[in-house]
């Protein structure tokens, strides 16, 4: 719990109300992300107290980085962040002083069949929601959508480079490198990734090695303006940081 602040009653009437509010089910990702990010501020400490999840992670890296921005938001000003957080609970139905029974959500249900308390700041980003709609809006990542621009060799080239990359399978990305002398390993993937950038996030050195061998550009962006060496920093991957610090980049 936070050491600076003591969240109202009417916070912690408020947020276990949200816990199990059906109105949830219809708010909006956006809104979510605020509800979590204000509650974690208020409630454990105002930023983020472990490392940025992994980039594949992505309700998890933008839960994180909801948190970071609601602390540089409000800092300070831990006052201005319950008055927003009963704002919006007020908008879903919260009622202060009054014992409102929301309908209960089938997660929430589920819970107390379990006999497990329900975790508040979770119930409010539905990670399989979020999941599906970014399905359907066709979004690579958490932050927007990714447009491809790739042909089908490129594709099958991405696919199979980025998945050996994330195994750490340096014996096979060789082998089908040698075997595809034209592939083109700076191709990204559907979400924005190259294979260097999964493998220094991942923490597989040979592989980071291997494919700067064969041309790949460590100066290269995701969709979070991230290089690869800044993905390994992030993870704590020092020998990759060294690595990619000190490799230099072949000319297009």
């Amino acid at each position: 719990m936070s050491t600076i602040y003591n969240p109202s009653s009417a916070f912690q009437e408020a947020a276990k109300y949200l816990s199990s509010a059906s109105a949830l089910s219809s708010t909006s990702n956006t809104i979510k992300l605020e509800l979590y990010a204000t509650f974690k501020y208020l409630t454990v400490s105002p930023s983020p107290n472990t490392p940025r999840p992994s980039l594949l992670d992505f309700t998890g890296k933008a839960k994180w980085d909801a948190w970071k921005s609601a602390g540089e938001a409000y800092k300070g000003r831990p006052a201005d962040a319950e008055a927003r957080y009963l704002e919006i609970a007020r908008s879903l139905g919260w009622v202060e002083g009054k014992d409102i029974a929301p309908i209960r959500s089938k997660a929430a249900e589920a819970h107390d069949d379990a006999n497990e308390p329900a975790d508040e700041e979770d119930d409010i980003w539905d990670k399989d929601e979020d999941i599906k709609a970014r399905k359907r809006r066709g979004d690579g990542g958490a932050m927007g959508p990714v447009m491809s621009t790739m042909s089908a060799g490129d594709e099958e080239n991405s696919s199979v480079l980025s998945n050996l990359a994330i195994a750490g399978d340096l014996q096979s990305l060789v082998a089908y490198l040698e075997a595809h002398p034209e592939a083109v390993v700076d191709v990204p993937d559907e979400n924005g990734y190259t294979p260097l950038h999964l493998a220094a996030d991942r923490g597989h050195l040979a592989v980071v090695k291997a494919l700067l061998e064969r041309g790949a550009h460590k100066d290269i962006k995701d969709e979070d303006d991230l290089t690869a060496k800044e993905l390994a920093e992030i993870a704590g991957h020092t020998e990759i940081v060294d690595l990619l610090s000190n490799a230099q980049n072949v000319p297009i």
